[in-house]
């Protein structure tokens, strides 16, 4: 495996105070993350992560499971905030990786995440129906799932994404659908937002709360209308919601949960 990289389109913030590492969705790059950094609060530095074998890392080779992406973007982490505060933010697929890299973190090897932002996704042992479902169908098939979902760019017509995007995806899909979070709970010591659009599929509101036994320090969990991709499109409300969580963040006992205007505590 190539050593990680870190796509930029300016250079790092000098002013910055924390760092804001965000992980795409299955088939997904850093180049969702573009313009980001405009909705920054000031002394916050988005650093999108960037999978082996896409955008900026083509020729790194691609890894072949969950853990191995975590380990992969923790070094990453490591490289870039050093011993600085952090947060780690994925989305749908991202979210599990982003997971696996706070679960991971210790005082010895990398500080905890002031936060964990999870976003479209149902807690590790939950995972979503929809995944089984798709991973037989064929490529038109999976293309019209895809676009139903908000998935797919206009104007990327079904030829072209059998070639260039879906074979990403379905590797991405099986790390997912294989993935377990193993039978020993690994709690995090970071808080959790976890952040679910209100007409998204791949999510169930009835577990999304207990996102909250993988962390110590409990979790809210904040909902926004749209569906599955549409927290892309919420990016100011976003950053305020993580400033707004980071200001909350006090140290406590164990278990301790917030909540707020924004979501419920869990």
């Amino acid at each position: 495996m190539t050593a990680p990289s870190v796509p930029r389109t300016a250079p790092p913030r000098r002013d910055a105070v924390l760092r804001l590492f965000c992980v795409p969705h299955a088939g997904g790059s850093a180049r969702v993350f573009r313009g980001w950094q405009r909705h920054a609060p000031p002394g916050i530095e988005v650093v999108p992560l960037e999978p082996a074998g896409r955008g900026t890392r083509t020729g790194a080779s691609t890894a072949r499971s969950v853990r191995e992406i975590a380990r992969d973007f923790a070094a990453t982490v490591r490289a870039t905030a050093g011993r600085n505060p952090y947060v780690l933010l994925g989305h749908s697929m991202g979210s599990l990786i982003a997971y696996e890299m706070a679960a991971a973190a210790g005082p010895e090897d990398q500080p905890e995440p002031a936060l964990l932002v999870v976003s479209g996704r149902n807690p590790p042992h939950c995972p979503p129906a929809w995944t089984r479902r798709v991973l037989g169908l064929t490529d038109g098939e999976l293309f019209a799932e895809l676009r139903a979902l908000g998935s797919v760019p206009p104007g990327l017509s079904p030829s072209i994404a059998a070639h260039f995007f879906l074979p990403a995806f379905r590797a991405d899909l099986r790390m997912a659908h294989t993935y377990l979070p193993g039978e020993q709970l690994r709690r995090t010591a970071a808080p959790l937002l976890v952040l679910a659009g209100r007409q998204d599929p791949l999510t169930n509101d009835a577990v999304l709360t207990q996102w909250g036994r993988y962390s110590d320090e409990g979790c809210t969990v904040a909902h926004h209308d749209g569906g599955h991709f549409s927290v892309y499109e919420r990016v100011p409300w976003l950053m305020g919601l993580i400033s707004a969580q980071l200001r909350r963040v006090e140290p406590g006992p164990p278990g301790r949960s917030s909540a707020g205007k924004e979501g419920h505590g869990c």
